[in-house]
């Protein structure tokens, strides 16, 4: 297995070890859980003769969506129970979307993924989301055959979509906080209810959304490096701060127990790159944020995607060092309109001038 082998075997044994302390922190508060399997299926996206999902089977049901009279240790508890997830490896399921049927099954951290053709075309749509039905076939429990539909994204009347980061781009997360203190603060102590989002980005976002005419229904995309664990949380927070809805493609907190594919430049750009292969004919409008990569990556795709990347912008988090770097990088480019931006009404104003929103239905939307 060599020393990659052995490297897993330590981590795999680091995250046993690490649920092990969990689960006694559990015992000690007088937690315990149900053997009820739950399939967690998660938003995907596609066109009506391909598509791309994932999800992942769980052992036990004990992640408890949040509510806005918790408490923060009651949302420290429920973080913990996020990341203690014990997954179902080797599940089969069964995926069916409108009269395609595929059977798949999951991985050691319980993950499903599916991306294929569909043989036959999915035809009669009237809106941009449908359904897609999962069937655990194996393992059987005795409380009978487990279900979950998954919602499925086929972009209609689009004349862009939108690939957006979520960390201190719509969140307010602090990722650059010292130590990360802060971020970790956010993520175990609050919950969807009361962490914030920045200001008038639901107005730009929703503006975006109808496009200049307001005729549009342009998909979203929400690409990010939190992991699977807080998908629960981030779906309820696109809701309450009523964001466009759109699949939210998080990474995975586990273990690797293999090596990544030859070429592979990492989780963000490898979701965006497929997003940008399964609408080829879809422009697409980039937005991120200075506290992280997000600039290098979005720069990256548009050289890989010549004329499909419409605008980017990147949201400054205020970190001086991070916002020279970002700065540098946009006076270096000459062939994509990347803006580096001090607030959301900013960004609004450059995409009216460009024609991607209407400027009356961003004023509109931020004054409701």
């Amino acid at each position: 297995m060599g020393q990659s082998g052995l490297g897993w075997r330590m981590m795999r044994r680091a995250k046993v070890n690490l649920r092990r302390f969990i689960s006694r922190i559990y015992g000690l508060l007088g937690i315990r859980f149900t053997t009820q399997p739950a399939i967690i299926a998660y938003r995907a996206y596609g066109r009506p003769d391909r598509v791309f999902l994932n999800g992942r089977v769980l052992q036990t049901r004990s992640i408890f969506r949040s509510n806005d009279k918790d408490t923060a240790w009651q949302n420290f508890v429920k973080t913990l129970r996020r990341f203690n997830s014990h997954e179902v490896n080797d599940a089969e399921l069964e995926v069916r979307i409108g009269n395609n049927v595929f059977e798949v099954t999951s991985d050691l951290e319980g993950y499903f993924h599916l991306e294929a053709v569909l043989p036959k075309k999915l035809q009669g749509l009237k809106t941009s989301w449908t359904e897609a039905q999962i069937t655990l076939k194996s393992p059987s429990y005795s409380t009978g055959e487990l279900n979950c539909p998954i919602d499925l994204l086929l972009p209609r009347n689009a004349g862009f979509g939108v690939i957006s980061d979520i960390d201190d781009t719509i969140l307010k997360t602090d990722v650059t906080s010292l130590l990360k203190l802060r971020m970790l603060y956010l993520t175990f102590m609050k919950n969807a209810n009361s962490r914030k989002a920045f200001s008038e980005v639901s107005a730009f976002y929703q503006a975006l959304g109808r496009g200049p005419k307001e005729k549009s229904t342009n998909p979203f995309f929400y690409v990010s490096n939190s992991p699977w664990n807080l998908y629960d949380l981030l779906e309820d927070f696109l809701i309450i701060n009523d964001l466009p809805k759109g699949p939210i493609l998080l990474r995975d907190f586990g273990i690797p127990y293999q090596a990544s594919p030859v070429g592979y430049r990492g989780h963000k750009y490898e979701h965006a790159a497929r997003i940008l292969r399964t609408y080829p004919h879809l422009p697409f409008v980039f937005i991120g944020d200075s506290g992280e990569n997000d600039a290098d990556i979005y720069l990256e795709l548009s050289r890989a995607f010549p004329g499909q990347v419409r605008a980017i912008y990147i949201r400054d988090v205020r970190h001086i060092k991070r916002s020279q770097r970002v700065a540098q990088l946009i006076r270096e480019v000459a062939d994509v309109d990347i803006r580096l931006i001090r607030n959301y009404r900013e960004a609004a104003l450059h995409a009216a001038d460009i024609g991607l929103l209407n400027k009356l239905c961003f004023d509109r939307l931020r004054n409701k």
